[in-house]
């Protein structure tokens, strides 16, 4: 018997067995019952008697891929001695750094039917994983779609490291009448094939005639192959249910809570904890979810009595060379203190400042590099809480919008319109991008697959130009190069991407355009990604001051995201609005009846700036005044905006809803120096 052998794949007879892949979600087990915890104290409660993985009770193994991780239960009970074998590659790391080296169509021609791996290394030259010897067969399940089985070869008893994902049902070709059947041994839950079917999609080559004859290749259309290529299981790995410590468990718990300056709610180990800081009632809603977000929730009660931030660090803009203070005061006795800075622009995110381990920061001589958000980590009842994020800028310095980004849903039929204003003097040269296959490899099937854009004058309804496909463009190698400057990744030649590199001419001193995206089909849908860069330096032309996104926005994928750069070596004051109920005055239907914004800086999770109603506020009537942008009539509306200075540097703008639901919204940025 021949190596290569291993990976040959007969057909087979099934068994009347149905396999219920993709249904194994987390669930709640039991209800969270009202809790009480004083201001400064804690309570922790267990999560593991709350939450499970309903009808999950096999050994589960993680796969962390260049197409996102999922978890796979390993059936003991229809082939224990096939899961011990995996298991033991497992836990070894035989399995970590390997490749996909085929995909198959079997029942349906034109179908994938099953991805293969197990067999190499993810290097070059390819590197063959160490066989640990054959398993007999223990045929007892159906290959049905989103079932895990063993390759072998044609003797049915010689089963090793090759294992392939069932991306079809293949219940009547490997079943008994193919030499026997091919082993069953695990499934994949929740979500997690969706992954897996984004590896199946990804365009096969014959590497070599032989058993590399179907092998995917990522970023490939011809000559040599690199590791790049390859569809890379990064790790695989056993992992448990819950949480232990700081190992990670299938079941991802986080928490908030409706009033965090009454409770704060943080997972610590797999276990929440509950810290009083002020007197008064919370509701802690807490999430259980899979590697692929499939999820659960609970709701309960909190209440506490007595506060523990009686005063937050505050913003701050000061001159350079100047001394500034952050400070917080707690109402109990922490345990200790820790001052965390995320200097601007830096995708290391957030550090431990050394030696800031009181209630005060003190910082002496501020300069631009000292510029970024600083936040206090308290430590007090068993847990810690931080503090909210103080922005520290400084007054001088130039800055100016240099990119602006919005990533959205597209429905069939439907359109994602981005805008933006410009102010000086014209014409002036942009990059106008609407990516949707070049998203592929990172989205794989959700990406729009078609995507075209027309660039309007604002107010106008003849587009100054349209474009379909980025290399029909008689300046395609300029775009290359320009994108390539700027740091825009690339466009691969012949993809169905739109973007021009174009000067837009400029009427007035200041003078707006929309961008409207929509699908070259009526019935096609996808997320898109659209982007407009200034390739001019500073000082040079107009400049980008208002930048906006309109969409229909939803949870999860679903949401609009749009984000904007600064550039430039000074701050920047900024603002930004969501606007959903006041839309209905311009005849806008299904707007968002409740949007909430929050600011956060490009790569990070924590939030420096946030509004859910923006309440009438006279400061930001003023804004609307001075930025041009419309009025809003009612002070009550539930509309979202927020004034705020920000460092250089990226930001995303995301977008909520307060009741969870999807709705249309107009996000809007204004650059108000």
């Amino acid at each position: 018997m021949t190596r290569s052998l291993r990976f040959l794949i007969s057909l087979s007879c099934l068994l009347a067995v149905s396999l219920q892949a993709q249904s194994l979600a987390p669930a709640a087990k039991s209800a969270i019952a009202a809790q009480s915890v004083a201001v400064g104290q804690s309570a922790v409660v267990d999560l593991s008697n709350y939450f499970e993985l309903e009808g999950v009770s096999g050994p589960l193994v993680r796969w962390e891929t260049v197409f996102g991780d999922f978890d796979v239960e390993l059936l003991s009970n229809a082939a224990p001695n096939h899961v011990t074998n995996f298991l033991a590659y497992a836990a070894a790391g035989d399995y970590d750094n390997t490749l996909i080296h085929r995909v198959a169509d079997l029942a349906v021609p034109g179908t994938p039917g099953i991805v293969q791996g197990g067999l190499y290394k993810s290097v070059i030259p390819l590197e063959v994983v160490s066989v640990r010897g054959d398993i007999d067969l223990e045929y007892n399940l159906p290959n049905a779609r989103g079932t895990l089985a063993a390759a072998r070869s044609a003797n049915v008893n010689s089963a090793g490291s090759q294992w392939y994902f069932n991306t079809a049902d293949n219940s009547n070709v490997l079943n008994e009448a193919n030499g026997g059947g091919y082993t069953v041994f695990g499934r994949v839950l929740s979500g997690g094939m969706a992954n897996v079917d984004r590896m199946a999609a990804i365009t096969r080559f014959n590497v070599d005639g032989g058993v590399l004859s179907e092998m995917p290749l990522r970023f490939f259309s011809g000559g040599n192959i690199t590791t790049a290529n390859f569809v890379t299981m990064n790790r695989v790995y056993p992992i448990e249910v819950y949480p232990e410590g700081s190992t990670s468990g299938a079941l991802i718990f986080t928490a908030s809570s409706s009033a965090p300056q009454i409770v704060s709610a943080t997972i610590v180990n797999g276990n929440l904890s509950l810290v009083g800081i002020s007197a008064g009632t919370a509701t802690i809603t807490v999430t259980a979810a899979d590697i692929t977000e499939a999820s659960a929730d609970q709701q309960f009660v909190v209440t506490s009595q007595g506060s523990l931030f009686t005063a937050q660090p505050s913003n701050q803009d000061a001159s350079a060379g100047s001394n500034v203070a952050f400070s917080v005061t707690i109402d109990g006795s922490p345990s200790g203190y820790q001052w965390f800075r995320h200097r601007a622009g830096d995708s290391a995110g957030a550090q431990a400042m050394a030696g800031a381990t009181s209630s005060t920061l003190n910082l002496s001589g501020v300069q631009a590099a000292d510029m970024g958000f600083y936040f206090a980590r308290v430590s007090i009842g068993g847990s810690t809480v931080d503090s909210a994020t103080a922005i520290l800028t400084l007054a001088g310095g130039e800055s100016r919008l240099v990119n602006l980004s919005t990533r959205g849903r597209i429905a069939a039929g439907g359109t994602l319109t981005p805008g933006f204003v410009l102010k000086g003097d014209g014409p002036k040269p942009l990059i106008v991008r609407s990516i949707g296959p070049g998203l592929f490899d990172f989205l794989g099937s959700d990406a729009l697959a078609d995507p075209t854009m027309d660039l309007i004058p604002l107010g106008g309804s003849t587009p100054l130009l349209t474009n379909d496909n980025w290399g029909d463009a008689s300046n395609a190698s300029e775009l290359i190069t320009a994108n390539a400057s700027l740091g825009a990744f690339g466009l691969k030649p012949g993809s169905l991407d739109a973007a021009v590199l174009t000067e837009v001419p400029m009427p007035t001193s200041e003078t707006g355009y929309t961008v409207r995206i929509s699908s070259t089909s009526s019935t096609a849908s996808g997320i898109v990604l659209a982007e407009v860069y200034d390739p001019q330096d500073a000082g040079v032309g107009a400049d980008l001051v208002n930048v906006s996104a309109r969409g229909n926005s939803g949870p999860g994928a679903d949401a609009l995201v749009p984000g904007f750069v600064i550039g430039g070596t000074g701050a920047k004051t900024m603002l930004i609005r969501v606007v959903g109920p006041e839309l209905s005055k311009f005849g806008v239907v299904g707007v968002m009846a409740d949007p909430k914004l929050s600011i956060v800086p490009l790569g990070q999770s924590y939030t420096i700036a946030e509004n859910d109603d923006w309440n009438g506020a006279d400061s930001l009537k003023t804004a609307f005044a001075n930025s041009g942008a419309f009025g809003f009539d009612d002070d009550t509306s539930k509309d979202a905006a927020v004034l705020v200075r920000l460092p250089p540097g990226g930001y995303t703008v995301k977008v909520e809803s307060a009741g969870g639901e999807s709705g249309i919204v107009l996000v809007e940025a204004y650059d108000l120096d």
